[in-house]
């Protein structure tokens, strides 16, 4: 990320400058490579190799994933329905693209998730993090994402936790548990903004969404699971699927990493 996307992003968030919140949104878009350090340890456990793939972020933001993922010489299309963000995308990409390998690169693409221009069969890996929260057809959402992934294509998706105490979007305490109109007021209160617009989902919500359609799917334990005994009682309790349930109420974002079977 060079001079030029600084400039360009300041001129994007310049509508959050007067918000509490405005310095994580700035972390966000800029610490983008210390993110996709993890998504790659996620992949790397189920898939043979993060190189040489051609790959659709949807929801691609500034596109600082997508040049993380050319600059591991992987094909990448970046997808997003804000023409601004893709804007951003398209100057950060053209800061970046003297640093990819050959056969890498990026192009862009303004479009919704819910109509993604592709052929079915295309990716072999489609990455949608932070994005199914954000829109009202959830549903048609993984169904187009099964659509254009290859046979043996994977999904990774990450997805805040509807029943996690602290709203991950606003910080704030247990705004999930009321109405939507009294969260908005909540929101106007706290100085983040002027409405909640985001519809989380829950450990249920996820499965069903998934079960729609022919994947393979792996969702994360909490964090903190990895510190409990590895014990022969605590492989047989992480295998039930109640206990595996309350686990998942106190994870504060989702990891899934689903393979198309079909």
């Amino acid at each position: 990320m060079g001079k030029d996307f600084d400039k360009a992003l300041r001129a994007y968030l310049k509508p959050l400058e007067g918000f509490d919140n405005y310095q994580n949104w700035w972390d966000w878009y800029k610490n983008t490579e210390q993110r996709v350090q993890q998504y790659i340890k996620h992949l790397q456990e189920y898939m043979p190799k993060i190189s040489r793939l051609k790959i659709l972020d949807l929801g691609c933001g500034a596109g600082g994933v997508c040049v993380s993922f050319a600059n591991r010489n992987n094909r990448v299309i970046g997808l997003d329905l804000d023409k601004k963000l893709i804007n951003l995308t398209k100057i950060n990409v053209s800061d970046s693209e003297d640093r990819f390998p050959p056969n890498a690169g990026v192009s862009e693409i303004l479009s919704s998730g819910i109509y993604i221009p592709f052929e079915d069969g295309t990716f072999d890996l489609v990455i949608c993090n932070d994005v199914v929260e954000h829109l009202d057809e959830q549903d048609a959402l993984i169904h187009e994402i099964y659509r254009v992934l290859k046979k043996g294509g994977h999904l990774y998706l990450t997805t805040p936790n509807k029943r996690y105490p602290v709203e991950s979007h606003t910080g704030l305490f247990g705004i999930t548990l009321l109405p939507k109109p009294l969260a908005d007021v909540f929101i106007r209160m706290s100085g983040l903004g002027t409405s909640f617009p985001v519809k989380l989902v829950s450990y249920e919500n996820l499965i069903r969404l998934l079960s729609q359609v022919r994947f393979q799917s792996a969702i994360n334990s909490p964090k903190w699971d990895k510190y409990l005994p590895n014990s022969r009682l605590m492989k047989v309790i992480r295998k039930n699927r109640i206990l595996e349930w309350i686990f998942n109420l106190f994870t504060p974002l989702y990891t899934v990493l689903c393979k198309k079977i079909k």
